[in-house]
């Protein structure tokens, strides 16, 4: 019996112990880094073979559900992943070590990625954290201050309108220096960046040098810039991502103030006098215009992405929505965005894959961008007189001459100007390793867009009546146009290690790209008030009404083929060197200009690899160099090599007449880089960064050169220009202290550039708008008389000759090339990242320096000929009396252009300030399908340091003139991942 009875409680305890493994408990831990013992935030802990997982929080804190006899896999981007057996542990806590090989191969670089290591170009990087949630609409915008050597310069504060980037300065005086964008493999065009999401950018790569721009060819002159889009991983369960945001927007600071009615009408006295009455400017009402034309823009924002993958296949795709109200009335933008990234490994030798997105923006414009002009409502809110009423008593605008703030509200709140985009991005590759280390890879890209703008004009509207539009009754246009670039890439690759030290890589490519645009136009006129803005509105055209709409269209193609092969070879990883060599073949050239050829070469050393290098506090110093050649052919027609023909009329007879002489001398412009830097990690890569020393001679710079008369033309381009960009840039970022609940880290990046035009072919000077073109000076050197100031005894102008003497003659021959230029010298950003547990706060900064534009706005304000607008309150020191010091010329002068309208631009700005709180994985135990939650509140544009006295010292011309204004925008978002 007590046998029985002893084998009867073994095999229940047996049985209670099987229980006790497979039944589920919770397990808890904290995740910190091996290096330092620092909290590790966002490491995904997963039940092996399970797709149940968690996150750690800000803390590296974790709780999740397992059973005893189940394993814990711990994996983070750039650490060694760890797995743990559960067993009888309730608390497990675990060390991550780096993982120096997966750190580097996130590094983009073009036509596909490389170890960090490995890398010899000029290449810096800026990660989905810092391009995330900021409420720009344009991308670019969002790199203001990140990369050393890219600055980036708001052109508008309308949502969506494009920046102006420069990579290293300025590359060419005719022809273009906005750098080559590549999404994903494909060329994009520069000003769409309104229908992209930047939430979905993994990362963006900035190419600067030969050894990473080389390879791009007749493209590569004005630098690269290569964006890499989100995707899952394989093996990785899938995870759900919600974020919103809200936010306002409202005019930034301003540095001038204008009269109110009472200060405009005593100055109109002082010109003159009985104008005004005592009465009419004690009872003057002043009318605030700004109330009238800006507003409080709001921005909303909703994005939905889902990723993650098996042991074949990963996915990522995602759908969002933006809608941003501007400052100024009527002007907004709305987008949709839909994308999907999909991998699939068919076998262990071939791989498919593709990346999507389609975008569809509608935007509302203003009159901005034509500076000063009365239909622009932020010309108008300043220039309005402070005693007109923009209604009448019958609630009417009051418009009518002279009337500019009834004119400009009614053209703003009654007219049309609208644009709607449909962009489509598309690359498809196959991969093929057909042969041990060879691999075979083709990849197709389309870049597509569609894109309407319609403008209309009330009849009913002074500007319906007095714009110029046939029979003064309004008018409508539309405007349809497409534009496609379409990429082909074949590529066979070969990489092998011998003897485990010698590393190869040799890559051969065939590439070919084609573009295409074509659009049509018409405008109508005699408009039905009815149906503004819509083409059944437009009167018949006869002979009786005069209404003969006007019709237009165009299109234009051009194609390139490269053919190129880039091979690597590295010692150990220690000594790099690199080589590249492209031809390419373009269709804008003739047959005898047709190909060019292009090439790199580069060369790196591991300095702290070597033996002799023993203080343990470096752990990464590489220097490397390179040297070599690329091209530019933006900037000329895409058929310059054929002479063109157009219609003229002579005598009521139309007929056709030679329209451009053909060019086929013409040639690319071609640049030599030259390379030196220095990549260095100290104190356990506390303290990161790179610096780099840059030489770059641009060579066949397209010139207009003087034609003979008998010709019938007046100039033709010729590659006869010479310029050279020199100067530094560099990295530094450090963390400054570091430990379980608290961490400070800095940054700070720059870019010096000197720049100088050393050849103008024919001729050693020409003047370029506002500015000269001339040897020896930098590009955007202004070109001005000098201004001396005011005669004190008599409140007339004083001037500077051309040797530097004061005169009382303004003389246009006098003019001098001695204020500065508008391609600032120095750029660059810094900031700083703090965060205590859940807790974080961050800010960026950006600033230019010895930069000088043009302050068109003072022009206007600080001119008495022109009272007839309102003034600046600076008027109000115009010179009156006999020993007067001041700066305010007397009445009875005019105002003349001179460098008294040259300002320092230069400036720091606040770009951004970031409040955010991770709520802690313990209060998310309960919630069993929320894996974290962050909230935060941000500031964007929040203050300008400048002495620059116009709207916005950053911009995108060398003129200011009442450009739609940069908004500060404060904006709450939440993030809730799944």
């Amino acid at each position: 019996m007590k046998l029985k009875l002893t084998c009867l409680m073994t095999l229940f305890m047996a049985f209670m112990i099987q229980i006790s493994f497979a039944q589920e408990k919770s397990v808890s831990g904290t995740i910190t880094a091996a290096s330092d013992g620092s909290p590790l935030p966002g490491v995904n802990v997963i039940v092996k073979g399970t797709t149940r997982g968690v996150q750690s929080d800000f803390d590296g804190n974790y709780t999740i559900k397992a059973n005893a006899n189940e394993t814990l896999v711990f994996s983070f981007v750039g650490m060694k992943t760890v797995e743990r057996t559960v067993g009888s542990n309730v608390t497990l806590n675990v060390q991550l070590a780096e993982d120096a090989a997966a750190l580097e191969e996130v590094v983009v670089v073009a036509y596909g990625t490389s170890k960090k290591s490995s890398v010899l170009g000029s290449v810096s990087t800026v990660n989905a954290e810092k391009i995330e949630q900021v409420p720009v609409a344009s991308f670019e915008q969002i790199l203001k201050g990140q990369s050393p050597g890219l600055h980036v310069i708001s052109g508008s504060g309308q949502p969506g309108t494009a920046a102006k980037v420069r990579i290293r300065g300025t590359h060419s005086i005719n022809g273009g220096s906005t750098p080559l964008y590549i999404l994903d493999g494909v060329p994009i065009n520069s000003n769409d960046f309104a229908t992209l999401n930047p939430n979905d950018f993994e990362s963006v790569s900035v190419l600067k040098d030969a050894a990473s721009t080389s390879i791009y060819g007749s493209r590569g002159s004005s630098g690269v810039i290569l964006i890499t889009t989100k995707n899952g991983k394989f093996g990785e369960k899938s995870t759900v991502r919600y974020t919103t945001q809200y936010g306002v927007s409202e005019i930034g600071q301003l540095r001038f103030e204008m009269m109110n009615a009472q200060e405009k009408m005593i100055f109109e006295n002082w010109q003159n006098p009985g104008t005004w009455s005592d009465f009419d400017i004690a009872n003057a009402v002043t009318t605030d215009w700004s109330d009238y034309f800006f507003r409080q823009g709001q921005t909303v924002t909703h994005d939905f992405s889902v990723s993650g993958g098996t042991e074949k296949t990963r996915f990522y795709t995602s759908l969002s929505y933006y809608d941003q109200e501007g400052i100024g009335l009527r002007s907004n933008l709305q987008r949709f965005n839909v994308r999907l990234n999909l991998d699939h490994k068919v076998s262990d030798r071939f791989s498919v894959g593709m990346n999507s997105s389609v975008g569809y923006s509608k935007s509302n414009f203003i009159s901005s961008e034509n500076g000063i002009n009365l239909n622009n409502p932020f010309a108008a809110v300043y220039l309005a007189q402070p005693y007109d009423s923009p209604y009448n008593e019958d609630g009417s605008y009051n418009t009518g001459p002279g009337l500019v703030g009834g004119n400009a509200l009614e053209n703003l709140n009654s007219n049309v100007n609208k644009q709607n985009d449909l962009k489509l991005i598309v690359n498809g590759y196959g991969e093929l390793e057909f042969m041990r280390n060879v691999t075979a890879r083709v990849n197709l890209g389309v870049d597509y867009i569609n894109r309407v703008i319609e403008t209309a004009a009330d009849p009913n509207t002074y500007f319906g009546q007095n714009a110029g539009f046939t029979g003064d009754r309004g008018g409508y246009s539309f405007n349809n146009q497409y534009v496609a670039n379409i990429n082909a890439l074949t590529s066979l690759s070969y990489g092998n290690t011998y003897n485990g030290v010698h590393n190869v890589d040799v890559s051969a490519f065939l590439e070919y790209y084609k573009f295409h645009a074509q659009g049509g136009n018409f405008q109508g006129f005699g408009i039905d008030p009815k149906l503004v803005g819509y083409a059944t509105g437009i009167t018949q055209g006869t002979d009786s009404n005069g209404f003969i709409p006007t019709v237009g269209g165009f299109v234009t193609q051009r194609g390139l083929l490269g053919v190129f092969g880039n091979a690597k070879y590295n010692y150990d990883e220690k000594y790099f060197f690199e080589g590249t060599i492209r031809r390419d073949a373009s269709s804008r050239f003739s047959e005898a200009n047709k190909w060019g050829t292009f090439y790199a070469l580069a060369a790196g050393w591991a300095i702290h690899k070597e033996d002799f290098l023993t203080a343990s506090w470096i752990n990464n110093l590489k220097l490397r160099a390179s040297y070599g050649t690329t091209g530019n052919q933006a900037g000329i027609g895409d058929f310059q090599t054929e002479g063109t023909y157009g219609q003229n009329s002579y005598n009521g007879i139309t007929g056709t007449v030679a329209a451009s002489i053909g060019n086929n001398v013409l040639k690319w412009e071609e640049s030599e880089k030259f390379n030196v830097g220095v990549d260095y990690g100290f104190l356990n890569n506390r303290i990161n960064g790179s610096v780099d020393y840059y030489v770059e001679n641009i060579s066949d710079l397209f010139i207009n050169q003087q034609l003979s008369a008998t010709s019938g033309f007046a100039s033709i381009d010729a590659n006869v220009g010479q310029m050279q960009n020199k100067g530094f840039d560099g990295i530094i970022e450090g963390v400054v202290l570091r430990n379980q609940d608290f961490s400070w880290s800095l940054n700070f990046n720059f870019n010096y550039n000197k720049n100088e035009i050393t050849d103008l072919g024919q001729e050693s000077e020409y003047v370029l708008g506002t500015s000269i073109v001339r040897e020896g000076l930098p590009f955007g050197s202004h070109y001005a008389v000098g201004w001396a100031g005011v005669n004190p005894a008599n409140g007339e102008p004083l001037y500077l000759d051309a040797d530097g003497n004061v005169t009382n003659v303004f003389n246009a021959d006098n003019s001098l090339a001695q204020f500065g230029s508008y391609e600032p010298v120095l750029t660059g950003g810094f900031g700083t990242n703090i965060k205590y547990k859940g807790f974080s706060l961050s800010a960026a900064f950006t600033f230019a320096n010895d930069y000088f534009r043009y302050n068109n706005q003072s022009f206007f304000q600080e001119n008495p000929n022109f009272s007839q607008y309102n003034l600046s309150t600076a008027m109000l020191s115009i010179w009156r009396t006999p020993g007067q010091v001041t700066n305010i010329p007397g009445f009875g002068y005019n105002r003349e252009f001179s460098s008294r309208d040259i300002e320092n631009a230069s400036y720091t700005r606040l770009t951004n300030v970031t409040l955010a709180y991770s709520l802690p994985a313990k209060y998310l135990e309960k919630i069993n399908f929320i894996n974290g939650v962050r909230v935060y509140l941000q500031g964007q544009n929040l203050y300008t340091w400048t002495n620059f006295e116009g709207f916005d010292p950053e911009d995108s011309n060398n003129i200011a003139g009442y450009e739609y204004p940069t908004p500060r925008t404060i904006t709450f978002g939440v993030d809730l991942n799944f």
